[in-house]
């Protein structure tokens, strides 16, 4: 494609360039990706900002439901972006097994399901799953998504526990545990599983 033939392209779609532009840094915004210097991630629990520092290595401070972590000035952050992530992961984690299973029991307490384990993992694919010998595990980045969405996978994936495919009476139950499933079930496909 020759520098001509972008240009028209570009020219070409602007306005549609311009408005999906924008749409996506609401997306990025409401998803939580979008780390770097002087971001601000709101976790459930917690607020993590990233700032400059002088010092000459990575460090964090934790005050009650605030982190700060400092990344050294003289530093590429594309270097550190992987410490970063691999520290958001951490602070999910953290907060799934903190948070979680009180959630989980009381909704199976409540609606008579029955689980086995329950392991939060770091999902590209989903938000949840539920094994065969009704295993329940759960995505980590549920900790960006809002109560009412993280209590939908929660009832999604206990439903599995007694219906073990997606099939009518598997929505069937769904919707008589969670009336409102097929509102949060479209808001939860506009988050996606990326940090």
């Amino acid at each position: 494609m020759s520098r001509k033939q972008v240009e028209k392209f570009l020219e070409e779609n602007r306005e549609w360039i311009l408005k999906n532009r924008k749409d996506m840094k609401v997306y990025e915004e409401d998803t939580g990706v979008g780390l770097g210097i002087g971001a601000e991630i709101k976790t459930k629990l917690h607020v993590l900002r990233i700032v400059e520092t002088e010092e000459p290595k990575p460090s964090y401070r934790l005050e009650q439901e605030k982190i700060t972590l400092f990344i050294p000035k003289k530093v590429d952050f594309s270097k550190e972006e992987k410490i970063v992530q691999q520290f958001l992961l951490e602070i999910y984690t953290m907060e799934c097994r903190r948070y979680l299973p009180q959630r989980i029991r009381n909704y199976a307490e409540k609606f008579g399901f029955r689980y086995g384990r329950v392991t939060f993992r770091n999902n590209i694919s989903n938000w949840g799953s539920c094994s065969f010998d009704n295993n329940i595990s759960l995505n980590i980045k549920l900790m960006k998504l809002p109560d009412e969405i993280i209590d939908y996978v929660i009832l999604h994936e206990l439903c599995h526990t007694v219906e073990k495919n997606h099939s009518a009476a598997f929505w069937k139950l769904v919707g008589k545990v969670c009336p409102a499933y097929p509102t949060l079930r479209a808001r939860l496909r506009k988050y996606n599983t990326r940090i």
